[in-house]
């Protein structure tokens, strides 16, 4: 039973990961969001496994026109206030548990602006620079302890822009060109199943 419970809470963590926390601010009072678009995010180098030192690099680069998925129009969507996403660090035990593991490793934003996350110990919530006419974002996140590791990225609801609040759009933020390892899922905890939505959300690793 309390393996069952701490199964739900894994994916639960997952899933929630997947809204940006941040994105919910502002634009109050306006209409629901307008838009909805898809950009792609990466890990390199793509290794299911790393040493301790070494350095994984999380990347956005995508141009600020966009193609909106509902009409199938091309949208100029740059000067967004609050674009980002919540990238959450997992360590799983030898208890078939998983804990926040932010504090194995270290970080540095190359591109990007980071905020207060609402759980320190297994979040960052970052917000994307734009570069001329492309959102970009990298993120160094370098090992420090050994283990067995899950990282997720989030999507991005509400995002408004600075000129104009109410005008919103959702971001679908999925991993692309990136082995997602989900291998080690199923070596680590056979008795977890994830759906497409975590999947395409999901990376998994390991640190010695």
């Amino acid at each position: 039973m309390a393996t069952k419970i701490l199964s739900v809470a894994i994916l639960f963590i997952i899933a929630s990961a997947t809204i940006f926390s941040t994105c919910k601010k502002g634009g109050l009072g306006c209409a629901n969001a307008v838009y909805n678009f898809k950009i792609p995010e990466n890990i390199l180098p793509n290794k299911d496994s790393i040493q301790t030192g070494d350095t994984l690099f999380l990347n956005i680069s995508t141009p600020s026109t966009l193609l909106d998925l509902q009409t199938g129009n091309v949208v100029n969507y740059s000067n967004t206030e609050n674009l980002g996403n919540v990238v959450t660090l997992l360590r799983f035990s030898s208890m078939n548990t998983a804990i926040g593991a932010i504090n194995n490793f270290n970080f540095a934003l190359v591109k990007g602006r980071e905020v207060n996350a609402a759980d320190p110990l297994s979040q960052k919530d970052v917000l994307f620079a734009e570069d001329n006419t492309s959102y970009v974002f990298s993120l160094a996140i370098i090992a420090r302890d050994t283990g067995r590791y899950a990282l997720t990225i989030g999507d991005a609801a509400n995002v408004y822009r600075k000129n104009d609040r109410c005008t919103k759009a959702n971001f679908i933020i999925n991993f692309s060109q990136t082995n997602q390892h989900f291998y080690l899922l199923n070596e680590w905890r056979p008795d977890l199943t994830l759906d497409d939505n975590g999947k395409r959300h999901v990376y998994y690793f390991k640190a010695y």
